[in-house]
């Protein structure tokens, strides 16, 4: 082919531009997300003393139990509903996004019941001691009533980052978490409501955040809709939930982790080691403060391409994604490395063998950050490609079966010392366990085959991916190696010119209408023979058009043009998914078969 055979590749410009411009919104949310976790630590660490802030990792059990639902429904829901917009049934998603959202609120509901009861009994089962329970109780009550707030929160915000609206899904936690920490200083401060004050300010600042869904609601390029599903309603819930699994996985083991290993520290090492791990414990935080809203390009990203079988997409994602999280990584160690005091110091530890104690465990914490983030990242990932089993072993390892063992036996061996060391080798051995379980079911056909991706080698198709640059020079170019992929391919004339003028007037309306700015961009095109028939699919993220909202009947260059097209093709699709135009149009084979 030439110097056109080189330019005729597939490129990585469209999903990078759409990472950078992903990036921030994920950023923000997850940096407002946990920034307003580890400053809420400071805030009553500082306030209410030190008792107060081990009182709130104590209570973390009861929080991440009762938001397990709403996480369960919103991650797994979210990957469905990204895969099926990925596929163009975007109805199917919006039965998705319907049932997740009511079944989320159901459940909530009745833990809010629960209110008056639970409360006191739990605060005694996870104190060690009275002082603890005074403190654990409220600040648990608090978080059952307003649990269906939360929840609400939570699904709304990942299925509009999923539906092409990232920036209102971090908008929702920025405004949640800037109202939380205002409230904070005015309960905790003017009003002295103490725990429950630290609570209610979450609750408020999250029914706040939810201005933002009504910007959603009301927005005209959302795919997702309020649907009744078709079919049964359990069908849709158990599509969420299975998807959801691993979230719902890494919940609970969290939950039961915090109970066994804060209970041990508590009742064996004492309060002062207790409020030394809540402090590592918000390291932890601070490090998915970091990567966070990047490893989440993944679930954002990767399962609508997943849904469009866009391969090379998916693996320049990854190299993307983890690259940036990795440089994100070692600066936050460099900063624990060296300035662990001053880290301390913000949580309201200052002096004396605390301070000490806290300089030594928040070193020891950061070298299990590296790790942290490859079980983060995979986990994620599998969990998009509804590879859930595998998403979910990776987290049971991770969240319990490897880290509480090694917690325990390391405590009584090392004392806080070994605490801190079973951090780091958890993560290490979870990545191996991981691995070689992975290898082994692919070996076994147990799991699907493609490497650590899982990514299938096409062989029963024959295909042609590219990217285009929009100009036009390029687009009679382009429509002409079109034409001979056609006749090497023993596809008919009149198929190969229906085709050949399918993707000239739709390239051409891109390139006049599609990008106002006059930068250099670029169109992904994949063109598929496949099942008796082709199918041509145009990306670009140029300015929202929806062919199939022109009128056939209307005259002019560009929607006559498009209204041809849409006459003689099989089928015409379109989507707007990742804030990019996504147009298929199918043809069946009019020759009967190839030539």
């Amino acid at each position: 082919m030439g110097k056109l055979g080189e330019r005729m590749e597939r490129n990585a410009f469209l999903i990078h531009k759409k990472i950078h411009q992903y990036i921030l919104p994920g950023v923000l949310m997850t940096v407002a997300m946990q920034l307003g976790n580890v400053v809420d630590g400071m805030i009553v660490g500082n306030l209410l003393g030190p008792e107060a802030m081990a009182a709130i990792e104590l209570s973390m059990p009861v929080l991440l139990l009762l938001q397990m639902p709403a996480m369960m429904l919103a991650m797994g829901g979210a990957a469905e509903a990204a895969v099926l917009l990925g596929k163009r049934k975007t109805k199917e998603a919006g039965g998705i996004f319907t049932v997740s959202l009511l079944a989320g609120i159901g459940l909530a509901l009745i833990f809010a019941l629960m209110t008056p009861i639970m409360p006191g009994i739990l605060s005694q089962a996870l104190a060690g001691n009275e002082l603890m329970a005074a403190l654990v109780k409220p600040y648990i009550a608090v978080n059952f009533a307003g649990i269906p707030i939360l929840t609400a929160a939570i699904i709304c915000c990942y299925f509009m980052n999923t539906d092409n609206h990232p920036q209102l899904g971090s908008a929702l936690f920025i405004i949640a978490n800037a109202v939380n920490l205002v409230l904070d200083f005015v309960f905790l401060k003017v009003f002295h409501l103490g725990m429950a004050g630290s609570a209610l300010s979450t609750v408020i600042g999250y029914l706040t955040g939810m201005v933002t869904v009504l910007c959603y609601m009301r927005s005209k390029n959302r795919m997702l809709r309020f649907t009744k599903p078709g079919g049964s309603l359990v069908k849709y819930i158990k599509m969420a939930a299975a998807a959801g699994i691993p979230s719902a996985a890494f919940t609970l083991m969290s939950a039961l982790k915090s109970v066994i290993i804060n209970s041990a520290i508590v009742r064996f090492l004492g309060n002062d080691p207790m409020a030394v791990y809540s402090v590592c414990a918000n390291a932890v935080l601070i490090a998915e403060l970091c990567v966070g809203g990047i490893i989440g390009l993944v679930p954002n990203i990767a399962g609508i391409l997943y849904g469009e079988r866009d391969y090379y997409g998916i693996r320049a994602l990854c190299k993307r994604v983890l690259t940036y999280s990795y440089l994100a990584i070692a600066v936050l160690m460099v900063i624990f490395f060296l300035f662990p005091q001053a880290i301390a110091g913000l949580f309201g530890i200052t002096g004396g063998d605390m301070l000490v104690m806290c300089n030594m465990a928040l070193r020891i914490f950061a070298c299990s950050f590296p790790f942290y983030v490859y079980n983060k990242f995979l986990m994620s990932y599998y969990q998009t490609i509804l590879q859930s089993g595998l998403a979910t072993v990776i987290t049971l390892l991770q969240g319990f079966v490897v880290i509480v063992p090694f917690t325990l036996l390391a405590m009584f061996w090392a004392g806080f010392t070994g605490v801190c060391a079973a951090a780091a080798a958890g993560e290490i051995v979870t990545i191996l366990c991981s691995i070689l379980y992975r290898v082994q079911g692919q070996k076994r056909g147990h799991i699907p085959g493609g490497g650590q991706y899982m990514l299938p080698q096409v062989t029963n198709e024959v295909s042609l991916d590219f990217s285009m640059e929009n100009q036009f020079e390029d687009i009679t170019l382009f429509r002409d190696e079109v034409l001979d992929f056609c006749v090497e391919n023993g596809i008919g004339e009149k198929d190969a010119r229906y085709l050949a003028l399918a993707l000239e007037e739709m390239t051409a309306n891109i390139v006049k209408y599609g990008y106002r700015s006059g930068q250099k961009n670029y169109m992904d095109i994949s063109f598929t023979i496949q099942d008796e028939k082709y199918i041509l699919r145009i990306r670009d993220d140029g300015v929202p058009f929806n062919p199939l909202e022109q009128e056939i009947a209307k005259e002019g260059p560009v929607v006559g043009g498009i209204a041809l097209i849409r006459k003689i093709m099989s089928d015409f699709q379109y989507t707007r998914v990742l804030n990019m135009n996504n147009t298929i149009m199918e043809l069946k084979m009019h020759d009967g078969e190839k030539q």
